[in-house]
């Protein structure tokens, strides 16, 4: 039954994703901008329910773990040294390195079994550091893959938000799908949007779009696709130069939900000047919705016809996988056991 075509409560609450359990969705995340993690660097980074260290070794890769030493919990990300391609803990010198493994102990003991740390998948792209929350991707990074830096910029960056955002990622998302919300707060005026399911972990969408009002003029076309359940992408021509980006919410505790970007345009002289215009115009339309965000209470919704590409998106949410930090260590470690033991 579609929630938006049915007038019971009851039904109107199989719509309600308020409560959907510890942790975060198993998505792609950014957790760092690239120019942040030069060689030999470590920093921490809280995500979802815990916190993880992010490090580039002497080969120039980037590795993110969970955070906390398995021999007395120090943070790794407080102190730590790069070693080659471990992370050393600050307090005795226990090194972890590839897989989240313990490769070594200073004082000579054995490595302990169970004594590794979650290792997250994890990708470098067009600026941007990336982590999946789980333990295999469930879906490709989303980026733009005809990048080449002969024709091409791109410019990375993080939202400079006014206040904590308080909402978990998949709400910011759905704002996609709220064509009414799109028209009344940032005066773009679309067409009712195709969406295409292409998979449980995308979505497309097209339409023609006209910017109306004082904020645009003109008329835009853009595709656009939703991973998971808080990555977009958008493709589209303005004055006659490609603009891609790439918009990704990411859960960081008690830090609240940041909000990172990255551009690709026509490589130009202009192209820096662009930049500058699109990164204003992307802080200013984040920033208008978070006290909207931040306010909003989801519990019995009363969605209506012009609701029903977002309340589809919802029910996609609450059946999305989620996990937890805690649970991916113990998963590394029990891996870890197994393999010992066969």
């Amino acid at each position: 039954m579609d929630v938006t075509r049915s007038a019971t409560p009851e039904a109107r609450r199989r719509a309600m994703v308020a409560d959907l359990g510890p942790g975060a969705h198993q998505c792609w995340y950014p957790i760092a901008l690239s120019r942040d993690v030069p060689k030999g660097k470590a920093i921490g980074a809280d995500l979802a329910d815990g916190r993880v260290v992010i490090y580039r070794g002497e080969d120039e890769v980037v590795r993110v773990m969970s955070a906390f030493c398995k021999h007395m919990g120090a943070d790794l990300s407080v102190g730590g040294d790069v070693v080659g391609n471990n992370i050393r803990c600050p307090y005795h010198h226990w090194e972890f390195g590839q897989g989240g493994k313990c490769k070594v102990i200073a004082s000579g003991d054995p490595i302990p079994k169970g004594s590794s740390l979650a290792n997250l998948p994890t990708a470098e792209r067009l600026g941007l550091i990336w982590v999946f929350l789980g333990e295999t991707p469930l879906y490709d990074l989303p980026t733009f893959e005809e990048f080449d830096d002969t024709k091409h910029a791109f410019r990375a960056f993080e939202i400079d938000l006014e206040a904590k955002l308080n909402v978990e990622p998949w709400i910011f998302a759905t704002n996609v799908f709220d064509v009414v919300h799109n028209r009344v707060v940032h005066g773009l005026q679309f067409a009712d949007p195709d969406v295409e399911e292409v998979s449980p972990y995308l979505r497309r969408m097209s339409w023609d779009a006209a910017h109306t009002g004082e904020k645009q003029e003109g008329v835009w076309r853009p595709d656009i696709a939703v991973h998971g359940v808080n990555g977009i992408t958008t493709r589209s021509e303005v004055d006659g130069r490609l603009k891609w980006y790439v918009a990704v919410m990411t859960p960081c505790g008690s830090l609240g939900t940041k909000v990172f970007f990255s551009i690709v345009t026509t490589k130009d002289d202009k192209s820096e000047e662009y930049f500058d215009t699109w990164q204003a115009m992307h802080n200013r339309f984040v920033n208008e919705d978070l006290p909207i965000l931040n306010g909003l209470r989801i519990g019995d919704m009363h969605l209506v016809g012009a609701d029903r590409a977002m309340a589809r998106f919802m029910r996609a949410v609450r059946k999305y996988p989620r996990t937890t930090l805690d649970a991916l260590e113990t998963a590394a470690n029990a891996a870890e056991r197994k393999a010992v033991n066969a």
